[in-house]
């Protein structure tokens, strides 16, 4: 299957594989199944690759149990890549995840810092995103300054 191709402007699908993403996630996950409370309480708060990347900050519930979980993977050019990448397995176990916002990250490991800024054109704006996304990546890399703004894209 060709790779999700999503506008740079709107952050609307421009292929089958983009659309597919956002459809398989709009689905209801099936009931919690074997594995589901383990693979919860396994989740890494924060997985940050180096470099300049789009994340996004997740929301994962089972069992009435929640918590929020931050992704810029390596090699993923748009939001809802990161998105599928974490969900799927994720949601085949019955673990529901929604999108609570994205941006970009830019980590510098020769610098030991981290910036968030930005948003998510595909999953759109959302208030306070940047700045949990900044707090959970201060408090899983403490030896990272890590600064965020709303600003740019």
């Amino acid at each position: 299957m060709p790779r999700a191709k999503f506008d740079d402007v709107t952050g609307a699908p421009l292929n089958d594989a983009a659309r597919s993403i956002l459809q398989r996630h709009s689905a209801t996950a099936p009931a919690p199944g074997a594995g589901a409370a383990e693979a919860f309480d396994s989740l890494a708060d924060v997985v940050v690759a180096a470099g300049t990347w789009k994340f996004v900050l997740l929301e994962c519930d089972v069992d009435g149990r929640r918590r929020r979980v931050v992704r810029a993977l390596e090699g993923l050019k748009y939001h809802a890549e990161n998105y599928d990448v974490t969900a799927a397995p994720l949601k085949a176990l019955g673990i529901h995840v929604r999108v609570v916002g994205g941006g970009r990250m830019n980590r510098d490991d020769a610098a030991q810092t981290i910036s968030v800024y930005g948003y998510s054109k595909t999953f759109g704006r959302s208030p306070g995103c940047n700045e949990a996304t900044a707090e959970m990546v201060r408090a899983a890399l403490p030896g990272y300054r890590v600064d965020w703004s709303d600003g740019g894209y």
